[in-house]
């Protein structure tokens, strides 16, 4: 078993790299990373979002979720507003140029969505998705992921 476990690991480890590297060549064109489109549109799905938010909710970003931000801000893709209501809040919301880039990287996202649903055609999705989801169970994205715990 432990073997199986082992090959497992690599081979979850080698799929990430893989769909990684093919979000990164769908979303060249349009200038963003997989993080940073991730980031974009729980952005524009949930604004205006509090600045503490995106770390809870990106799973595509391993580093700072605020350098992720902060990036994203001198793009001029978001904004930082301050609500006059509570001087303490910091909330995020998408800036026009980063509203006009979210339905291409939905686009560009149909393209993975395709390549994916073609390699995993034939294969038993739900039991791999309930053996992530047990690997997960007590993860910090569960929640994000809508793992029950």
């Amino acid at each position: 078993m432990n073997d199986q476990v082992l090959a497992l690991a690599q081979a979850i480890k080698a799929a990430q790299r893989e769909i990684e590297r093919r979000s990164s060549e769908a979303l060249r064109h349009l200038g963003v990373t997989p993080a940073q489109a991730e980031a974009i549109l729980i952005i524009g799905a949930n604004e205006p979002l509090a600045l503490r938010e995106p770390g809870t909710r990106i799973i595509a970003e391993s580093g700072h979720p605020s350098r992720l931000v902060d990036r994203l801000v001198d793009a001029g893709l978001v904004q930082r507003r301050i609500p006059p209501d509570d001087r303490r809040r910091v909330e995020l919301t998408l800036a026009p140029r980063g509203r006009a880039l979210a339905p291409e990287i939905v686009q560009a996202q149909q393209s993975m969505l395709a390549w994916g649903a073609q390699a995993l055609t034939g294969h038993d999705v739900p039991g791999v998705l309930a053996a992530l989801h047990a690997i997960l169970r007590d993860s910090l994205l569960a929640d994000v992921l809508g793992v029950a715990r």
